[in-house]
């Protein structure tokens, strides 16, 4: 009997999520009021990726290194902003060169921001020790 009465609570909720309603104006939304699906979903979310310097890397010396990263999403060009939670601000490119001297030295957060031409942004760190 119990089974009975969990199987049917199931199918009531199941569909009351499948149930449509009708506005005033005729049209049809779904029960939840959820939106109707966006067509290029893929350009919702921004992934980004720092692919340098490597998460835990120990940065030292006068030698520059690189920071390279890329973004994946979005609507049109995209633009780049790093950032130290020590130093702050870094540059403004996909990619650029810093000599470790420059940078304070201890553990710091580096963040990779991109934003597209809608706003849209989305953002990778890693941390990394300077020495």
């Amino acid at each position: 009997m119990k089974l009975v009465i969990i199987l049917a609570i199931c199918l009531a909720l199941f569909s009351a999520g499948c149930m449509e309603k009708e506005d005033s104006g005729g049209a049809k939304d779904s029960a939840a009021g959820a939106s109707e699906p966006v067509a290029h979903a893929d350009t919702e979310k921004i992934k980004v990726t720092i692919t340098s310097p490597d998460a835990g890397q120990i940065i030292k010396g006068d030698e520059d290194i690189s920071f390279e990263g890329s973004a994946k999403g979005g609507e049109g060009d995209l633009s780049y902003e790093w950032s130290s939670s020590i130093d702050g601000k870094l540059s403004t490119s996909r990619s650029f060169k810093q000599n470790p001297a420059e940078l304070e030295k201890g553990g710091h957060i580096i963040i990779l921001k991109a934003m597209d031409e809608s706003g849209k942004t989305g953002q990778g760190s890693v941390q990394v020790e300077v020495m």
